[in-house]
């Protein structure tokens, strides 16, 4: 039977049956997902199944969505890959009318469990019934020996049915297996800071900051201040001007390609967390997170709080700040045992540093906001290590636990962390507030 045999009626209840199994029971976005490019390829508008309009009809972005900077249409693609395979594998292995969305691409495809089936079936029994028109005494076989090739390719079939049936078993024991580690594999510690965030109803973004540097035309170089995160401190910052002087340059054109390479640590730490939990994410740089991103997303921010103007009217009222430099973190409200500040050391890459981690509700509920804030590169690195690291986390969530057990709704963490040569030896917990309840 053909693909094409396939009839609509078929298809609709080949999406129905997925769209309420338990697989796709708690992924509301991966339903509408696959509803909205199964109904454009029902209706004849598979022209219509792409990134701009995935993300804007389904995963709710704005008309101005560029798919070349937010990957969450692919994200969210890869994600309903690995469920439909999952769903077919453990849950419905025998449904008659499978849905498939091939790498690449996004549009569904259809097809009969039965046809992959009798592909094999029929070229393993064009082989075995097959028989020479012409035979030759070179050639010739004896019966003799056709009764032990056909002994042989019945016991053959038999191992491998029962080789098949074997693997198949253990297969899915694994699997079952395999996810209920996935969800052991979670401490109480970690999910405790991470629990709000794995929510599959809510998308995750994690925005990282690409520092401002500034590219000089007439010398091909990139020069950057570490002090200068704004391009109207150009004229102020005297080692861009001692540059621009010393190298003749009266042009000065900023731009945002680099990141530190602790924020590429950190997206990498937390991006691999989050995989291994099954929570898709999107990336974006800070420079671009505005308001709705935070309104309609669980948000994870790495970076200076001080650069982007939304997300510091969100940290009004805490209690430790960053200040400019990012040398001190200030206690505006220590308490007994705690310091006033916490200074950095000098050195790059070498010393004690400290950091901070702060937790606050969305601007929705059941949203969630943590912005990871540090001095250096380096730091970023232990910030996401301290979260995503059991044994750190544990730390951590000793002492932020309330008496009734349960972690504060919004809190502010201060961390050290101890480097050498650029690498990191030791994160240890310093303070904490809680900011509401």
């Amino acid at each position: 039977m053909l693909k094409d045999s396939i009839s609509p009626e078929e298809k609709q209840r080949a999406l129905e049956r997925v769209l309420v199994s338990d697989t796709f029971g708690r992924s509301d976005q991966l339903r509408r997902f696959l509803r909205f490019i199964c109904e454009a390829e029902f209706q004849g508008r598979s022209n219509e199944i792409n990134e701009y309009n995935l993300g804007v009809s389904v995963l709710g972005r704005k008309s101005d969505f560029n798919p070349a900077e937010d990957s969450c249409v692919r994200s969210r693609a890869y994600e309903l890959r690995s469920k439909l395979k999952a769903y077919y594998e453990l849950e419905d292995p025998d449904d008659p009318v499978q849905i498939e969305i091939h790498k690449g691409g996004y549009i569904p495809r259809f097809e009969r469990k039965c046809e992959k089936a009798q592909a094999a079936t029929t070229s393993t029994a064009d082989l075995a019934t097959s028989s020479p028109t012409e035979t030759s005494p070179a050639t010739a076989i004896s019966r003799k020996s056709i009764a032990v090739i056909g002994i042989a390719g019945v016991l053959l079939g038999i191992l491998i049915t029962s080789t098949v049936f074997f693997y198949r078993f253990q297969s899915l024991s694994e699997r079952s297996q395999t996810q209920r580690n996935d969800q052991l594999a979670l401490s109480p510690e970690l999910s405790a800071i991470w629990g709000p965030f794995l929510d599959d109803k809510t998308p995750l973004i994690i925005s990282f900051q690409a520092r401002l540097s500034f590219f000089s035309p007439s010398t091909g170089l990139i020069v950057r201040d570490y002090r200068t995160n704004q391009p109207t401190e150009l004229q102020t910052s005297k080692p861009l001007q001692i540059f621009q002087r010393r190298m003749g340059e009266t042009e000065m054109r900023e731009t945002y390609d680099y990141a530190d390479s602790g924020a590429v640590n950190a997206v990498f730490l937390l991006s691999r967390f989050f995989a291994q939990q099954h929570k898709a994410v999107n990336l974006k740089h800070s420079e671009s997170l505005g308001l709705e991103d935070i309104r309609s997303n669980d948000i994870i921010i790495l970076g200076k709080p001080a650069l982007n103007s939304s997300v510091q009217f969100l940290l009004n009222g805490s209690d430790f700040v960053d200040d400019q430099d990012g040398n001190v973190i200030r206690n505006l409200h220590p308490v007994r045992g705690e310091l006033p500040t916490y200074s950095n050391a000098s050195t790059h890459g070498v010393g004690t540093k400290y950091a901070l981690i702060t937790v606050l509700p969305g601007l929705q509920p059941g949203h969630s906001i943590m912005v990871l804030d540090g001095a250096g590169s380096e730091l970023y690195w232990a910030l996401a290590a301290a979260i995503t690291d059991p044994e750190y986390a544990r730390e951590i969530v000793q002492h932020l636990r309330l008496p009734s057990g349960r972690c504060p709704e919004a809190y502010q963490v201060v961390i050290r962390a101890d480097f050498r040569s650029y690498v990191l030896v030791k994160i240890r917990y310093v303070a904490h507030h809680v900011l509401k309840e």
